[in-house]
């Protein structure tokens, strides 16, 4: 899922970017190169081969919507305002499941509390610098939101179960 991550990001930044958003492209890239890290040294270290192949697959497939900036019948800024929402919806995709999986199992072994954190101030930044600018992107501000409201569920969840007393 974290070629979703990669991918939705790289779709926020180009969009902001392209519309000469450079203030709020910043927490995208702080989302975008987490998420690249971490495939990156999975891939590297813990993924087989197999696994690699299929990482490097579900890449390309992610970012396949670029592909739609090649068509010249089609605009540009309707396109890349099209990818935000294709990104929101793998964000979706990617935290919800987790999130929820986290708050059935109570299984916070493989979370990282400076992760989420870092996400967490990410999105506040970015929720911020949004709502401040003249014409607010929907897809931007649901995006931040949901990456408060998960980032914020994942570390409480994380931070309560780590902190009470194992049942024996």
């Amino acid at each position: 899922m974290m070629t979703f991550g990669l991918a939705q990001s790289l779709y926020f930044i180009t969009y902001n970017i392209y519309f000469e958003r450079f203030y709020i492209a910043l927490p995208f890239i702080v989302t975008g190169a987490l998420s690249g890290l971490i495939l990156y040294f999975f891939a590297r270290y813990n993924a087989a081969k197999r696994e690699r192949v299929q990482l490097f697959t579900m890449l390309g497939f992610s970012l396949l919507p670029f592909s739609l900036l090649l068509n010249s019948s089609l605009d540009t800024a309707t396109v890349l305002s099209a990818l935000t929402y294709v990104g929101l919806v793998m964000s979706s995709v990617r935290v919800m499941p987790q999130t929820y999986k986290t708050l059935r199992t109570g299984n916070v072994s493989n979370l990282s509390a400076r992760y989420f954190s870092l996400q967490f101030i990410a999105g506040i930044c970015g929720l911020v610098v949004e709502l401040t600018t003249a014409a607010p992107s929907t897809a931007h501000l649901l995006m931040f939101i949901m990456l408060l409201l998960t980032n914020a569920v994942q570390f409480g969840c994380m931070q309560y179960y780590r902190m009470r007393p194992v049942m024996a």
